[in-house]
């Protein structure tokens, strides 16, 4: 995937709410073998309710258990801050 690729699907995730975006993004990070930034983009993924398989949540699994304590609750600070940032924009937008 082209980086250009990538940032269409960050601003779509993070603008549209848009969970095939994030699926994707998911996906991608899968394939290269990403840790951290995949287990937020299935945070991501999860909140935008992405058709994720057993696949997805396997891998998501995987690398949970092999981060710590410290590290897991970053990723998690930074998926709650992410879901509440796609949030106000599309409130703001309605408006």
């Amino acid at each position: 995937m082209k980086r250009s690729d990538t940032r269409n699907l960050v601003e779509d995730v993070g603008k549209e709410c848009d969970a095939m975006a994030a699926l994707a993004l998911y996906d991608h990070s899968i394939q290269c073998g990403h840790r951290k930034i995949a287990l937020l983009r299935y945070m991501d993924a999860r909140d935008l309710a992405a058709p994720l398989t057993e696949r997805h949540h396997a891998y998501a699994r995987t690398v949970a258990e092999s981060l710590g304590m410290g590290a897991m609750e970053s990723i998690a600070r930074q998926a709650v801050e992410r879901s509440r940032q796609r949030r106000y924009a599309v409130t703001n937008r309605m408006r």
